[in-house]
């Protein structure tokens, strides 16, 4: 019986700190972000962010074909659900971005070699994808797309969508990550390679804005223990961005959270959805809500 208990104790510890890395340094988080709990009401595996026009967030589950539309209030955010249909049931939910009647939601599904933005509607109290899926294929981005690696990110600025990829390109300090801005009206996209800044990394959020004539982006870099948040110029004259660190959470969360979207509200601060969906259910649904703008 002790040792039964024993190993409760152990694993509650481990669902406790996230079950992938070993716990968050709690001093240096409180100074650095508020955690902000979401009653989903059973909806878990959180992906993408963005934020409309009247300061709603939206995020949406991995695999509950479902977008959640999340106000938040100090340190307090409530949700309401909206089941998301006509998107193939094989494919997962990876992100989120507002289009100018709906949302553009970004996929990976169990095809090699495709990767799919969807455009959702409001239709009663669900959001229906309409239209062809803007799809991404190998030869067009510069690198290999897998089963399960496709649209990690999606922004969008004007008429402009941005397609942040999950897989990497390029090897060691030369590593790169391509996103892809698509002008939905006229159909031009142009490929640019982000510069990563470590030697595991993988984009896993994007979210951009205009600020006169220039768009302005803000994504994560991770895998597993690498964490962190960068900013950079999108659509410029370079091919290859080299991007800002604006904050390395590496030694913060120390792997044990797993950020799968990013958004800047106007204000300039930061909000990061968290993805707890790791093999089990590793903690709660939550937001990190930073503490000071990182982004004007």
């Amino acid at each position: 019986m002790r040792r039964a208990l024993a190993a409760v104790a152990g694993l509650a510890a481990l669902v406790a700190c996230g079950s992938r890395g070993p716990g968050i340094d709690r001093e240096r988080a409180a100074a650095t972000f508020t955690r902000v709990a979401i009653d989903t009401r059973g909806d878990h595996g959180l992906s993408g962010l963005a934020v409309d026009a009247g300061g709603t967030m939206w995020t949406v589950a991995e695999r509950g074909a479902v977008a959640l539309a999340i106000t938040l209030d100090g340190d307090r955010a409530t949700a309401v659900r909206y089941p998301v249909r006509g998107v193939p049931a094989d494919e997962d939910l990876e992100a989120v971005a507002i289009a100018a009647d709906g949302l553009w939601v970004g996929t990976e599904g169990r095809e090699r070699g495709v990767a799919r933005v969807f455009h959702l509607v409001r239709q009663g109290d669900a959001l229906v994808a309409t239209g062809a899926p803007i799809e991404l294929r190998q030869a067009e981005v510069g690198v290999e797309i897998g089963a399960n690696h496709g649209a990690e990110g999606v922004c969008g600025a004007g008429d402009v969508v941005a397609i942040a990829l999950e897989t990497a390109g390029g090897s060691g300090a030369q590593r790169w990550a391509p996103i892809v801005s698509v002008d939905v009206a006229g159909g031009a996209r142009r490929v640019q390679r982000v510069a990563l800044t470590t030697t595991t990394g993988k984009l896993s959020a994007l979210d951009c804005w205009r600020d006169g004539a220039r768009t302005w982006a803000v994504a994560v870099e991770r895998h597993f223990a690498v964490t962190r948040l960068l900013r950079f110029e999108l659509g410029g004259a370079d091919a290859t961005i080299t991007p800002e660190v604006l904050l390395d959470l590496g030694p913060i969360l120390r792997g044990s959270l797993n950020l799968e979207g990013l958004v800047r509200l106007p204000d300039g601060r930061l909000v990061a959805v968290v993805d707890n969906q790791y093999r089990t259910i590793t903690g709660p649904d939550e937001l990190l809500v930073f503490a000071a703008p990182l982004a004007p």
